[in-house]
């Protein structure tokens, strides 16, 4: 093995003796050139291979998510359409006393919502008072599994076949049988008690409208949907009524929610993206999986053209790297690569410190001098570097410092600590466009020293900001860490109340008011009484912005003063405007 080693190593000896320099180093710049270049569009190629399929991924997956989130706005808007009808005022003589006429109202609602092949009321006994068209008016649904659960709560009820409300209505041409989905709603008089069950029966052929719709505006992509009820059985689509999911694969399904993966189907790879159903606002949902394919070959085909784009380009710059790196290697010479060689040794352990001097060629001595140059100049540059990088650290912590103090005065009422009106205003538009948005509650309490002016003139102007001080303290000390407090000026606080009902923030305002009512405000070993009046304001969806709250919270606390002052006082909306308008 040795003996072998020793010739290979002599025979490659031998071959680098008859290269010159400029072969061997255009042989070595045209290798990195090529390897560098290949792995750089390698790299990018997949890359771009990977982004785009991401991509692709992301758009099949909207297509499943977008097509289940219209399901579900149906299914929703269906649901409450029944349950709105259910709550009409002007029905309630018809439940019980008029069932021709109820009729006629059932009628005119399927002509409404034509998607419904069936609308019935039912008492609580199960028997049919009224249906559209009088199918099945008079039959008992006692037993039907949307009756009983409707007699609880709104139920809606997975795809089925309805045989006996199938066998009255007009058989279809091709003769499929017909497939519903059930809705029950209860159905309470103005004191509550329940009279029946209103049910309606979803023609499910509206779903097969919105798949092929989808499908058809899918910008020519090939893509194919499914809805796949949660025991794995298409409901629409390809391979109808067949299980297309089982098992463990079912399960990951339901429980991941959404996702993509590759299937074959027949003969053919499928990027597959799939979406479970999650409801919409008082519908649950039930579980239906709504199912995107695409064929990879067409879903990929981007990527893959992308990909071989990358690598055709970075073939021809190979191809050039190389050119180049023949012709640059004519015009180097050995002194370059001892200059080179000493180069690569300077900074290495042991190594040194400076070039060593070369001689050859005027250029070669010209560089060599350039190049001891530029050494001394970057040595002198990065120990300057590191005194500046020092001294800018430390500006730049003590930088920090004051425009921390600074934020903190600018933001700060000088004499309580509490918010000022600017930043206050400031919190609580931030607070009130979190809270239209997210549908939160919020209040507003504005508070005022009762007789301030009194406490002045009795005690002093200090005893007055003592008296501030201490209200603010208290104020302060009665909220949430999510609450803001501010200090409006003179002897006024405004207080901003998060995710709070009407009742809590009525009950933490008298609370304040009763804590301040009892304290001990003492100034030079002087005692000083001193209550408030407090106006309470809720946010309201009309308010155009924060200062319509605070507006109704300060017409509160000018019906506290005018009371008696020392109480609290909540100002709804419409009392707030026949203020205004008196």
């Amino acid at each position: 093995m040795r003996t072998l080693s020793q010739k290979l190593a002599n025979r490659l000896h031998a071959i680098e003796d008859h290269l010159t320099v400029r072969t061997q180093i255009a042989a070595a710049a045209a290798t990195m050139c090529v390897l560098l270049v290949g792995t750089l569009a390698a790299g990018a190629a997949f890359i771009s291979y990977r982004d785009t399929a991401a991509l692709v991924n992301r758009s099949v997956a909207g297509i499943a998510a977008t097509t289940s989130g219209r399901l579900d706005r149906f299914m929703a808007v269906r649901q409450q359409e029944l349950n709105l009808f259910s709550q009409l005022q002007p029905l309630q003589r018809l439940w019980q006393q008029d069932p021709v006429e109820l009729r006629r109202a059932l009628e005119r609602l399927q002509q409404t919502f034509s998607e419904f092949a069936w609308i019935g009321f039912a008492d609580v006994d199960g028997k049919v008072v009224a249906s559209t068209g009088g199918l099945l008016q008079g039959a008992s649904i006692a037993e039907r599994p949307w009756f009983k659960e409707g007699l609880q709560r709104m139920a809606i009820g997975d795809v089925h076949e309805a045989v006996l409300l199938a066998s009255l209505l007009t058989q279809r041409s091709s003769g499929e049988p017909y497939r519903f989905v059930d809705i029950a709603v209860p159905v309470r008089d103005s004191a509550g008690k329940l009279l029946g069950v209103l049910g309606g029966h979803l023609n499910w052929d509206w779903a097969s409208n919105l798949i092929r719709e989808s499908e058809e505006t899918d910008g020519g992509t090939e893509t194919t949907l499914s809805i796949i009820g949660k025991n794995g059985v298409v409901l629409v689509g390809p391979q109808k009524d067949s299980i297309k999911y089982s098992g463990e694969q079912l399960a990951d399904i339901l429980k991941t929610r959404d996702g993509t993966f590759a299937e074959m189907s027949g003969d053919q790879r499928m990027l597959t993206a799939f979406h479970v159903g999650t409801g919409h606002r008082e519908y649950q949902g039930l579980n239906w999986i709504v199912t995107a394919s695409q064929p990879t070959s067409v879903a990929l085909a981007a990527a893959i053209s992308s990909a071989q784009i990358i690598l055709a380009v970075g073939a021809v710059v190979a191809l050039i790297g190389v050119s180049l790196a023949l012709l640059v290697s004519k015009r180097i010479a050995r002194p370059i690569l001892t200059i080179t060689q000493e180069a690569d040794r300077i900074g290495r352990a042991s190594g040194p410190t400076m070039l060593a001097r070369q001689t050859g060629s005027a250029e070669v001595v010209q560089l060599t001098r350039t190049l001891r140059s530029l050494l001394r100049r970057i040595g002198l540059a990065e120990e300057r570097t590191r005194e500046a990088e020092l001294r800018a650290t430390e500006n730049a912590l003590q930088l920090q410092e004051d425009l921390t103090r600074l934020r903190q005065l600018a933001d700060t009422d000088f004499l309580t600590g509490l918010m000022n009106r600017r930043a206050f205003l400031s919190a609580a538009d931030d607070a009130l466009k979190f809270c239209r948005r997210y549908k939160r509650s919020m209040a507003a309490l504005m508070i005022d020293i009762d007789h301030f002016k009194k406490i002045n003139d009795t005690h002093g102007h200090a005893a007055g900001d003592d008296a501030i001080k201490a209200i603010a303290a208290i104020i302060g000390g009665s909220i949430r860490t999510t609450d803001k407090a501010a200090r409006f000026g003179g002897e006024e606080f405004v207080v901003l109340l998060r995710e709070i009902d009407q009742e809590t923030a009525l009950l933490l305002a008298e609370r304040m008011r009763r804590a301040i009512e009892v304290s001990t405000i003492t100034n030079e070993h002087k005692v000083i009484p001193a209550t408030v009046s407090i106006g309470v304001a809720l946010f309201e969806e009309s308010d155009r912005d924060v200062q319509d709250m605070i507006e109704r919270a300060d017409q509160g606390l000018y019906v506290a003063k005018k009371n008696g002052r020392n109480c609290t006082v909540l100002m709804p909306v419409a009392q707030a405007c026949a203020i205004r308008a008196a």
